[in-house]
């Protein structure tokens, strides 16, 4: 698996929010997330398809909820 940070989420996302949010991309996301207070580890099949999450999905608005911080940032975990 590969593991991709995913950063500056508003506290209100959950698990859920992040499953549909690659999932309607077409990006498919191992059963583990792992989610913080802010920021999430979710895991790839391979380094690939966390590469292409990062291309399609960076610095992009993405969760429209009246207290998200906007902006979403990804980055391979090491």
């Amino acid at each position: 698996m590969n593991k991709l940070y995913v950063g500056n989420l508003s506290p209100s996302v959950t698990v859920e929010d992040l499953k549909q949010l690659f999932g309607e991309r077409k990006l498919p996301v191992a059963d583990q997330v792992l989610l913080k207070s802010g920021y999430a580890f979710v895991d790839f099949p391979d380094q690939n398809w966390a590469i292409k999450a990062i291309e399609t999905l960076s610095g992009k608005c993405v969760f429209h909820i009246a207290e998200s911080h906007g902006y979403i940032y990804l980055g391979l975990a090491s």
